[in-house]
């Protein structure tokens, strides 16, 4: 009898025991996902941050000016140039972000729902200065941010068509020619 009490309540123990290992288990896992909300909420607030933005527009009309000038690149190469300029600043920017993503600290699949188009665009204009700056120091400049193009490159490809769910329906919207009259004549210019 007492060997009998004494197995069901090691049993009991080892129940208890094992109820509790898997409510910790639960709750660390909500734990994660609640930071890697957090994290993910932190980031996307930076990337839409107006300095962003506006480091992304200035290094569109400033870069070829720059990549143009035998003194910058000199300067550029030596690492003498004044680091207060908005290519340095985006390709620092995403390579941070793409520190995060690439160590799971906030979920990829969520960052590139929203964010592949703009990874890809921004990686592809700093190229030329992805080049100069690895030419001398090697592949470790902005390796983060090169991890987040391929991964955008990749999540493009794969959602070529969005990720809109298939069983929802569309909103309706208005023929071009309704919304911007001689769309065809603005964008056969601009094309030009």
């Amino acid at each position: 009898m007492l060997e009998t009490l004494n197995t069901v309540a090691a049993l009991g123990t080892f129940v208890v025991i094992a109820t509790t290992a898997i409510a910790a288990l639960m709750q660390l896992r909500h734990m994660r996902a609640s930071n890697q909300l957090e994290g993910l909420l932190s980031v996307l607030a930076r990337v839409e941050d107006a300095n962003f933005n506006k480091w992304l527009t200035d290094t569109q009309r400033q870069l070829p000016e720059m990549i143009a000038d035998p003194v910058y690149v000199k300067s550029v190469y030596d690492n003498t140039f004044d680091r207060n300029v908005a290519w340095l600043q985006l390709g620092n920017s995403y390579d941070w972000v793409g520190s995060l993503v690439k160590n799971r600290l906030i979920p990829i699949d969520a960052f590139l729902d929203v964010y592949s188009f703009r990874i890809v665009q921004a990686w592809e204009l700093m190229v030329p200065m992805t080049v100069l700056a690895r030419h001398k120091v090697g592949n470790a400049v902005w390796e983060n941010f090169e991890y987040l193009y391929v991964c955008g490159l990749d999540w493009t490809k794969k959602h070529s068509n969005g990720t809109y769910p298939k069983n929802m329906r569309r909103a309706n919207l208005p023929a071009i020619e309704a919304v911007v009259p001689g769309h065809q004549r603005i964008l056969t210019e601009s094309n030009d």
